[in-house]
């Protein structure tokens, strides 16, 4: 969730919380206003959920965050026996070179992937021969079992990259229906609110959208509402 869009959902969240704190303006106000700040809720817990939508998927989208240098490392030393029977019977087994080399050490995850299936291939034409010179039986099933874990440490490196993708277009629309609800809201709000300059003051603070975010959803109490600010001066757009 970028700065923007904190921002924005410090605002919803202030406007619940001043909702919450002037229920007798809310109840004075016509009945869809209090639908509308129920609305905005269920877009305040949407962004939520998102944020950490977000946050998941990165990690898991990261090298750090997969398991994929363990599997990479379970499919050379699968392929390592094999190509080092290949390499041994060159010359003396036809078509065996086909198995004889190590893929690169510099090659990347989905090469490795295509370098073990390609092996698996190969090297089942030559099982009997393998085994006879001390392979273990299932040393061709076993590099085929390697390959499968390393594409699917990948694929899942790809679909927490999409998962982001998504939270992150679903926090976007969230914020647009938000910033319209609190609009309608404050439609609503104005008839009661326009011949109570405290109240409006309040409401005013609460629906703004800051310029660099603040800590929590803090909204004055309804019996401060006089009170001079003591606050620095902030830079400010409305939501409406």
């Amino acid at each position: 969730m970028n700065n923007k869009e904190q921002r924005s959902l410090q605002s919803f969240r202030r406007v619940q919380g001043w909702s919450t704190a002037n229920d007798d303006i809310l109840k004075a106000a016509p009945e869809a206003v209090a639908a509308l700040v129920g609305k905005l809720g269920e877009v305040v817990a949407r962004m939520e959920s998102g944020a950490t939508q977000q946050d998941v998927q990165h990690r898991l989208s990261t090298r750090s965050g997969t398991d994929a240098k363990s599997r990479r490392a379970d499919v050379r030393e699968a392929i390592r026996p094999i190509a080092q029977v290949g390499r041994t019977l060159r010359g003396t087994v036809y078509g065996i070179s086909a198995i004889s080399k190590m893929p690169g050490s510099n090659v990347d995850n989905e090469g490795l992937v295509k370098a073990a299936i390609s092996m698996v291939e190969n090297a089942t034409i030559f099982k009997t021969t393998l085994i006879e010179h001390g392979l273990q039986p299932n040393c061709i099933e076993a590099l085929q079992t390697a390959a499968e874990a390393l594409k699917a440490s990948v694929d899942a490196r790809g679909l927490a990259r999409s998962a982001g993708v998504g939270a992150s277009k679903g926090i976007r629309a969230d914020v647009s229906q938000g910033i319209k609800l609190v609009s309608l809201i404050d439609a609503g709000l104005h008839p009661v609110l326009r011949n109570n300059a405290s109240k409006l003051a309040s409401w005013r603070n609460a629906k703004r959208v800051t310029s660099k975010g603040v800590v929590g959803a803090i909204v004055p109490p309804a019996s401060a509402a006089n009170a001079p600010s003591t606050s620095p001066a902030t830079t400010e757009t409305h939501a409406a």
